[in-house]
């Protein structure tokens, strides 16, 4: 299986750099290797559960959405 870094919110107050595994794209989708990147302004705002919503969001969540 082929694998990416991600950045993983571990719990509240911990993001780390993991190996995940690779997604494979649907039907009309696309795989982009990016190189290089940042965190959000929303994602710091989850991050610090400042926004509505933010306590349901999965332990494990990922951080970003865009490339």
């Amino acid at each position: 299986m082929s694998m990416m870094r991600a950045a993983v919110f571990e719990k509240q107050g911990s993001i780390k750099l993991r190996e995940v595994p690779k997604p494979k794209p649907g039907v009309g989708e696309a795989l982009i290797r990016v190189t290089l990147t940042t965190i959000c302004g929303t994602d710091v705002h989850i991050f610090a559960r400042r926004v509505p919503g933010a306590r349901r969001i999965d332990r494990r969540a990922r951080a970003g959405g865009r490339g």
